[in-house]
């Protein structure tokens, strides 16, 4: 219950959606008196625990539903979507967007919601995980070109293998081989990349992974940034956070 509220922490919601959040799209009868019982609860962890120096944890009556009146920075994963949010800001430089993406990526320190089971945790995880890719992605165009690719071509590795079908991956992968002087293992990459989508899904690589691999081949530089956001609704947020785990753990 604390990770449904905590996920919008600041803005209200809906009774409705509380329980969804909490048993699905087939409550139980008597659902809305647990749910009750759940927000006495936190509220009586509130009182009694501090949350690491920023007060208690006070859930507000709305009308229709319930408020965590809590900072949002807070939940880490509110606080690394308005750092990427500052990342996108355009006319930044190059050196002060990566800065914001390396400070919202540290934030990861687990999977979003671990533990919870159902349809909505299993949504935000697979949201907030297509979000991290991207700010990783985006962050490795950014230091490809102005550090050292060798390193950054590791760093996507080790990312590729949490994620070996994701194309975004494999492209920023790609073209820090490349950068570094490795076209050959560009193009084995690719290859290996092909293979798990025609097994996984029947499916071939993408337009954009298809031309870099074209220009590799012909030695040709790839083009300008590789960085595409993914194409998803905006997700319910998390509920990771620093302040509140121990609250989490308890519900």
């Amino acid at each position: 219950m604390l990770a449904a509220l905590a996920v919008d922490a600041g803005r209200p919601v809906p009774v409705e959606a509380l329980i969804e959040r909490v048993w699905g799209a087939d409550p139980p009868e008597g659902a809305r008196r647990a749910l009750y019982a759940h927000i006495c609860r936190i509220r009586r962890l509130g009182e009694e625990q501090d949350t690491g120096g920023r007060g208690r944890l006070p859930v507000l009556r709305r009308p229709g539903g319930y408020q965590l009146d809590l900072d949002p920075d807070a939940v880490d994963l509110r606080r690394f979507r308005r750092l990427v949010a500052l990342a996108r800001v355009s006319g930044q430089p190059r050196d002060r967007q990566a800065a914001l993406l390396r400070e919202s990526l540290a934030l990861w320190r687990g999977e979003p919601l671990a533990g919870l089971r159902g349809a909505w945790p299993a949504r935000v995880r697979e949201a907030w995980r297509r979000r991290r890719v991207d700010a990783a992605v985006r962050l490795a165009d950014l230091e490809v070109h102005s550090g050292d690719p060798a390193a950054v071509a590791q760093q996507l590795r080790d990312l590729l293998d949490e994620h070996p079908a994701t194309e975004s991956v494999a492209e920023a992968l790609m073209h820090a081989l490349y950068m570094a002087g490795d076209g050959a293992e560009a193009l084995r990459c690719y290859a290996q990349l092909r293979h798990r989508l025609a097994e996984e899904l029947g499916a071939e690589p993408g337009h954009g992974l298809r031309e870099l691999h074209r220009r590799i081949l012909l030695g040709r530089p790839p083009r300008g940034a590789l960085y595409m956001p993914s194409a998803s609704a905006d997700p319910d947020t998390d509920a990771r956070t620093g302040s509140v785990g121990q609250f989490l753990l308890a519900d």
